[in-house]
């Protein structure tokens, strides 16, 4: 029994078939990132000829499932177009072969439009030259997310950057986020996107919600923080499996260089001596901020010298020390992916030996086959900095696992 239903649209965005002959399914939902599909199904059957190039899909969960129990309405799993086709044959199966379609999710326009200095205009208008050096912005950030997209993929960017059907119009009472600010000049929209989301507590997701209506729909909502309602763990029956993993930084100390040249320019230092020493190892980066002028007091009260000390902390983020926690649950009527959690949403983890874990599901991949179907989760997020307590806690067991067996 299939567990998924997949409707096919044209580039018009209209619904045009469904597929439900497929013999394999793989989805990655992915929180502010771009997702991917893959779906493979016999080259002979007859609604192969659905999907082609310049198509796409919308993935639903049959059933129930298929409804948030939170919040009460039914939306698709992933929706997205066709990147990829292959076609496999063998003269030993006696057969016309399979086709693989791959794709994306629909969060890939955002991965694919630069922040304009300024949207309205260009890059070959004019003189070839931007009257403004940032795209700025304070405010919400929900008003900043949705503004970004609208004036560069949405339905108020040029004509020819326009993403077909996008619509970036608030729901009646969508709540805004946290206080944001947005500096911008040719990041790319999901960078900044994840940016001003991470820090602001928010959702944010492009998907094709009805298939009978040609239009794709920007969401901005906060997370959901469901770890008293969402508990996985071997003694309740839902976990199959869980892996941690700890990774060693990329990055320990970075150097930033501010205005100046040669021996006039500014350069400092900024360290995480904690990664440090748990790994027993240092590693530099350089961090180019030409654009910042030389700071005349070297403490926080300047501005120079903070946005310098922004800069690295990026940069320690990025390549710092990670945690990761990826699981196997086990869908049951009280616990299901689709109906009582989603990528985002803060669940609680209990590992056997009754510590518990309560992060973000950053990821999401299924599979779908004639004999299985499987649900395997990664909780936390892609820089462990930003999750201190989940390295530590992760370390930790680790510790104690180490311990253990450096007894026997």
């Amino acid at each position: 029994m299939r567990r998924y239903r997949v409707d096919v649209r044209d580039t018009a965005l209209r619904r045009i078939g469904q597929i439900d002959a497929y013999t394999n399914l793989d989805v990655i939902v992915r929180h502010l990132d771009v997702g991917t599909w893959s779906l493979t199904l016999p080259a002979a059957h007859p609604q192969a000829r659905l999907l082609t190039t310049g198509q796409g899909v919308i993935i639903w969960p049959e059933g129930s499932t298929g409804v948030d129990a939170a919040e009460g309405r039914r939306e698709p799993l992933l929706s997205g177009p066709v990147a990829k086709v292959r076609h496999d044959w063998s003269n030993s199966t006696g057969t016309d072969g399979t086709l693989t379609f791959t794709g994306t999710c629909d969060n890939a326009a955002l991965a694919e439009r630069l922040a304009f200095p300024d949207p309205a205009r260009a890059p070959d208008t004019g003189n070839g030259r931007y009257s403004v050096d940032y795209w700025t912005r304070q405010g919400p950030a929900a008003d900043i997310v949705r503004e970004l997209v609208a004036t560069n993929l949405g339905e108020h960017a040029l004509p020819g950057r326009r993403v077909p059907g996008l619509d970036t119009t608030p729901p009646p009472g969508t709540a805004t986020g946290a206080a944001a600010s947005a500096r911008l000049r040719f990041d790319t929209v999901l960078s900044a996107v994840q940016t001003l989301a991470t820090g602001a507590g928010l959702a944010v997701r492009i998907v094709h919600p009805d298939p009978t209506v040609p239009r794709l729909a920007l969401t901005v909502a906060p997370v959901r923080d469901r770890s008293r309602e969402v508990r996985l763990s071997p003694q309740l029956g839902n976990l199959a499996a869980y892996a941690y993993e700890l990774t060693a930084p990329k990055a320990t100390r970075a150097v930033v260089a501010a205005q100046g040249k040669g021996a006039d320019r500014f350069f400092w230092q900024w360290t995480t001596p904690e990664a440090e020493r748990d790994w027993a190892r240092s590693a530099e980066t350089f961090v180019d901020q030409r654009d910042t002028p030389v700071p005349a007091r070297l403490d926080a009260t300047d501005p120079q010298f903070a946005a310098l000390a922004e800069a690295a902390s990026r940069a320690l983020e990025q390549g710092g020390q990670q945690a990761e926690l990826s699981l196997s649950p086990i869908d049951t009527p009280q616990m299901t992916y689709g109906l009582h959690y989603r990528v985002g949403d803060t669940v609680t983890v209990t590992t056997v030996g009754g510590t518990d874990l309560a992060y973000p599901v950053r990821e999401v991949h299924i599979t779908d086959t004639a004999d299985t179907s499987t649900v395997q989760a990664t909780v936390g997020t892609a820089s462990a900095t930003k999750t201190p307590a989940l390295y530590g806690q992760v370390r930790r067991l680790w510790q104690a696992v180490h311990q253990l067996n450096t007894r026997h």
